[in-house]
């Protein structure tokens, strides 16, 4: 493969001479090599691609009315590319009359795991708690992954069976899609 650098090198130099022959040295040049991606490596596209999975302590709230159901939140980018920088990396959890959300962005650790709060802001609006990455200038990182803590009660329900659901934006980070965009645990009472 040649080295994209040493052709623009060579761009900057014939351009004070003439656009015609720059013309002329980049069709020379596009025709010397054999594989597509060699002829235009920065069309070569590798987007972003999240995953999440949700940690529960407890899923087991029989015969209680209110308890503790604190849980952990897992995101991470597996293809190695940095976040874009346009769309950000962000999850939602339906709002639900089963459960009151208490976020605290101080909060560093949770059910003896470590979290990174300080790296998200977290809203309620339009019937969903939404976590957006703000660490990093907003630039989630490739291949590295973080651990949001959300404190929150569980409260009885009056139907019969709840999903606790952590749901990634379709488009989180630039990514086009997902092996895994969301994850699910079943509450029981």
């Amino acid at each position: 493969m040649r080295q994209f650098s040493s052709f623009i090198e060579t761009l900057k130099t014939i351009k004070s001479n003439s656009a015609m022959m720059a013309i002329f040295v980049l069709s020379m040049s596009l025709s010397q090599v054999t594989r597509a991606e060699e002829k235009l490596p920065f069309l070569t596209f590798s987007p972003p691609s999240y995953v999440t999975s949700i940690q529960t302590r407890s899923s087991n709230f029989v015969g209680v009315d209110e308890a503790d159901m604190s849980f952990v939140v897992f995101v991470g980018e597996i293809n190695n590319v940095d976040s874009n920088g346009v769309h950000p990396v962000q999850f939602s959890l339906p709002s639900a009359d089963y459960f009151v959300v208490d976020y605290d962005p101080t909060l560093t650790s949770l059910n003896g795991r470590n979290v990174s709060n300080a790296d998200w802001e977290y809203s309620s609006v339009g019937g969903n708690h939404t976590f957006t990455y703000k660490g990093n200038g907003g630039i989630f990182p490739g291949n590295t992954y973080s651990f949001v803590g959300v404190n929150a009660t569980f409260v009885r329900p009056q139907r019969e069976e709840v999903t606790l659901q952590v749901d990634l934006d379709p488009s989180a980070g630039g990514q086009v899609s997902s092996p895994r965009p969301s994850d699910s645990d079943v509450l029981y009472y």
